[in-house]
């Protein structure tokens, strides 16, 4: 490898772990923060709604997964499933994303889903029965959001910056016809 190259390398691998730091930093503070709000704030009163019903704001205790799923289980599988199963997924993927030449677009999806992990995660580890605290809830009319939190939305970030390469990729695939 020519001197060039390594120095291109040491550069992108620097900047990937300060892209990487800056986003788990900021995203799990604001998770944990709003959490912490909310559970002052809304734990004890009603919703706080806004524009007609649209957006509210909600308490409620996640026990389980995605629209709560799992959350008839005992504490100690959530446990194992949702915490151990998930904290080894997460090691998995800052290995990833700290050993492996990733894209960018793959760095921020990443690290954004990351966040959001590790955000539940903590709330998981440090609530007494183990449940994920949600305070955000949208209806449509139409249709309706589970009650989420930062960290959720920062999942779904994650996932929508990796489907913007493929969906690029589709349209170039498209017009190439």
């Amino acid at each position: 490898m020519k001197n060039e190259e390594i120095a291109s390398q040491i550069k992108f691998n620097s900047k990937k772990i300060w892209i990487l730091v800056t986003i788990l930093a900021v995203t799990i503070f604001i998770d944990q923060w709003t959490k912490l709000m909310a559970i002052q704030e809304l734990s004890a009163g009603p919703a706080i709604i806004y524009l007609g019903g649209l957006f509210q704001f909600i308490y409620a205790e996640n026990p389980g997964a995605f629209l709560g799923m799992g959350g008839d289980w005992s504490r100690s599988v959530r446990f194992v499933v949702f915490g151990l199963f998930v904290v080894f997924g997460l090691i998995v993927m800052l290995w990833s994303i700290v050993k492996k030449d990733i894209s960018q677009f793959d760095l921020y999806s990443y690290s954004f889903i990351l966040a959001g992990g590790i955000g539940n995660v903590i709330d998981r580890l440090s609530h007494a029965n183990g449940h994920v605290v949600d305070f955000m809830f949208m209806d449509f009319g139409f249709a309706r959001t589970g009650v989420f939190n930062v960290a959720d939305v920062a999942i779904v970030l994650g996932f929508i910056i990796a489907l913007i390469p493929m969906l690029q990729s589709k349209k170039n695939n498209e017009i190439k016809k």
